[in-house]
């Protein structure tokens, strides 16, 4: 039995755009509201792509912020760490359903210290995604977004992210252990560091402890944290 008080982290839930693709998340976060979280950690890559634009507000969208919107109204913050499907979220409908976005969060639970952050910037050898998110990430981008017909703008981001899911498969195939060891040594007074972005299940034993987060969409895990022991388990609510 999960106890009342957790603190929970899921990563890369991939949800569809399409009608009904919200159902799962929904029936999810309603199980999860039972159990009365301390917080909930989105770690990246919410739906499948996610750009807060009018022009991409779909069923599904709508239905999921509004699920948060309950949740965080009910007194369980929402914290939206920011992956690399996800376009342009400061400033939109997006910070009306979540309480805060960042790029990653602090979590002190017991003795422990977790840094949550998707990890999407690791791999420094995945070039052609460095570049996409140099040339889709900024105001530029976001300001031409404006001028460009919705079905246009969909069929776009659809036939890159098509063409990058290649990249993305080839630079995932080995985890970067090296770079992930890397990173979380440079970041001093972490004893955990907690990835989502690469769809494999891992806990290294290291200094800090390396973690990657199941993709939800795949095996409905999430990481709880004990706030008082700092202890974590995967679980299936």
């Amino acid at each position: 039995m999960i106890p009342a008080g957790q603190i929970f982290v899921i990563g890369d839930s991939h949800i569809g755009l399409s009608d009904g693709s919200e159902a799962p998340i929904i029936a999810w976060l309603d199980r999860l509201a039972a159990l009365r979280p301390r917080a909930l950690y989105l770690n990246g890559d919410l739906f499948h792509y996610l750009i807060a634009d009018p022009k991409f507000y779909t069923s599904s969208v709508e239905k999921v912020f509004a699920r948060f919107r309950e949740l965080r109204d009910s007194g369980v913050p929402i914290h939206y760490v920011e992956g690399n499907r996800d376009f342009f979220l400061h400033g939109s409908f997006v910070e009306d359903g979540v309480t805060d976005i960042a790029m990653e969060y602090a979590v002190a639970a017991g003795d422990k210290n977790y840094l949550i952050i998707h990890g999407d910037m690791i791999n420094d050898r995945d070039l052609p995604y460095r570049f996409w998110r140099f040339a889709s990430k900024n105001a530029m981008s976001k300001f031409a977004l404006r001028f460009i017909p919705k079905k246009a703008a969909r069929g776009f981001v659809d036939k890159i992210e098509g063409r990058l899911s290649d990249s993305n498969f080839k630079h995932k195939s080995r985890l970067p252990i090296e770079q992930m060891q890397a990173f979380g040594r440079s970041r001093a007074g972490f004893t955990h560091v907690v990835f989502g972005h690469f769809h494999e299940k891992l806990v290294l034993e290291s200094s800090p402890t390396i973690t990657v987060l199941p993709p939800w969409y795949e095996t409905g895990e999430a990481m709880a944290i004990d706030p008082t022991s700092g202890s974590f388990e995967w679980v299936t609510v």
